[in-house]
C-alpha cells in the first residue's frame, strides 16, 4: 500500500463498493420486487451492521481485505433465527478446517485470537460471509499482491532508486584518477573527506564545486536516470499494476494517453469490468448466507449502482426520463430517488400518446369527417 498505484486501485474499488446502498426486496410469484425498508435487517445492511462500525466502513474494509489478503470474512450473529449483527473479522484471525460429518468432509470456520469478538468453536458456513478474490480451488482466495509480486518488486526498487537519487542531490557515483601518482592512505582519506564535505547534500553542500588539482580526472561509473529510463519505468509500473487490479490507468490518474472520450469510456469500462465482478461476489454471499434456505425465493438483497451516478445529473435525468416515457417509473418513484416530496396523483404510470399506427391515424380521420357537429353539419 506504500506504492501510490496500489493504494489508489484498492481505495478506488473498496470506496466504490462502500458508497452503494444495499437494497432489500421481497419477491412475488412472478419475480417482481417490492422494496423493504422498514425492517431491522434493512438497518443492519444499510446503516449499522455491528456496534463497531458503519455499513460503509465495513464493506470498504471487506473489499480491501479481499484484494490485499485474498479473503474477507463477516460473522453472522443470529438470535432465534433472525440476523442481529454482521461482525467483520480480519482474515488473519480466521482459518478454514474440514471435519468429517456423515461420512463426508465438511468445511468449517474457526476464529482465533480476535480480541474484539471472541468466538469459540467451529462456525458453520451458513453463519460466515466469505468473499474470495481470485481462487484456484474455490475454498481459499489468493491476494492480488501474490500474483503481482514481481511487478511490485520492480516498482518498489524504482521508487527506492528515485528516492536515493534525489537524496544524493542528483549526484552520480564515480572514480577520481591521478596518473603517475601513488597516494598514501592518509592522503586518500583526506580526499574522501574533502569531496564528501563539498558534495554531500545532507552533511555538506548539495551543489558544491570540487577543485581537481594537477592531473586528477573524475569519471562516472553509475548509470544516469535517463540511461536507466527511470521515468519510463515508473510510468510503466503504473500501467502494469493497474492490469492486476483490472483498473484503467485513467482511474489511477495516469492521463498521459487520455482524452475526454477515453475518460467517459473508462468509467463505463470500470463499472462493467472492475466493479461488477466484486459486487456480484458480495451479493451472492449475502443472499445465500443472510437468508435461510426457505427464504431465498422470497427475499433478495442487491446493491443499487445508481449511487455511482449521483453526481452525473445529465445521465441520471436521461435514465429516469426514459423509464417515465415507457411507463416503467411513476412520478413519485422518480421524486423519491431525487429526494423530492411526494405529490398527489403521482403514483400512476404514464405513456406518450402522440405516436400511433397508420391504420389508427386513417380511421381517426374518417371518423372525424363523418362525425356530425352540434348544429347538424358534418
Amino acid at each position: 500500500m506504500l506504492l501510490s498505484t496500489v493504494y489508489r486501485c484498492v481505495d478506488l474499488i473498496s470506496g466504490s463498493l462502500a458508497v452503494l446502498p444495499l437494497e432489500l426486496y421481497r419477491l412475488d410469484a412472478d419475480g417482481f420486487k417490492e422494496p423493504l425498508r422498514q425492517t431491522e435487517l434493512y438497518d443492519i445492511l444499510n446503516l449499522e451492521p455491528n456496534e463497531l462500525m458503519s455499513r460503509s466502513v465495513m464493506f470498504k474494509t471487506m473489499a480491501a481485505s479481499t484484494l490485499l489478503k485474498g479473503n474477507a470474512y463477516a460473522y453472522i450473529e443470529r438470535e432465534n433465527g433472525q440476523v442481529t449483527q454482521l461482525v467483520y473479522i480480519p482474515a488473519d484471525y480466521v482459518s478454514i478446517e474440514f471435519i468429517p460429518v456423515g461420512g463426508h468432509q465438511r468445511k468449517r470456520y474457526r476464529i482465533m485470537g480476535y480480541p474484539y469478538y471472541p468466538v469459540s468453536g467451529l462456525i458453520d458456513p451458513q453463519d460466515m460471509i466469505h468473499v474470495l478474490n481470485f481462487s484456484y480451488d474455490g475454498i481459499v482466495g489468493v491476494s492480488t499482491l501474490t500474483h503481482a509480486r514481481q511487478t511490485l518488486g520492480i516498482a518498489s526498487d524504482s521508487e527506492a532508486h528515485a528516492s536515493g537519487f534525489f537524496k544524493s542531490g542528483g549526484n552520480l557515483s564515480g572514480v577520481l584518477t591521478m596518473e603517475n601518482v601513488r597516494l598514501t592512505q592518509e592522503q586518500r582519506d583526506q580526499i574522501y573527506k574533502t569531496w564528501e564535505a563539498r558534495t554531500n547534500p545532507v552533511t555538506g553542500k548539495p551543489n558544491g564545486i570540487v577543485v581537481l588539482e594537477g592531473n586528477q580526472k573524475y569519471q562516472t561509473i553509475s548509470v544516469s536516470p535517463k540511461d536507466a529510463q527511470l521515468l519510463e519505468s515508473r510510468q510503466f509500473n503504473v500501467v502494469d499494476i493497474c492490469r492486476f487490479f483490472s483498473v484503467s490507468p485513467v482511474k489511477a490518474f495516469d492521463l498521459t494517453k487520455s482524452s475526454y472520450s477515453t475518460i467517459e469510456a473508462s468509467q463505463i469500462e470500470y463499472l462493467n469490468d472492475t466493479l461488477l465482478p466484486i459486487i456480484t461476489k458480495f451479493e451472492d454471499e449475502i443472499n445465500r448466507k443472510i437468508f435461510l434456505r426457505q427464504e431465498r425465493k422470497t427475499y433478495k438483497a442487491e446493491f443499487n449502482t445508481q449511487a455511482l451516478l449521483r453526481t452525473d445529473k445529465k445521465s441520471q435525468a436521461a435514465y429516469w426520463n426514459t423509464l417515465f416515457q415507457i411507463g416503467a417509473a411513476k412520478p413519485n418513484e422518480i421524486r423519491r430517488e431525487n429526494n423530492l416530496q411526494k405529490v398527489e396523483r403521482g403514483d400512476q404510470t404514464f405513456v406518450q400518446v402522440n405516436v400511433q399506427t397508420l391504420d389508427n391515424a386513417v380511421n381517426s380521420k374518417e371518423i372525424t369527417q363523418t362525425t356530425p357537429n352540434s348544429d347538424g353539419t358534418e
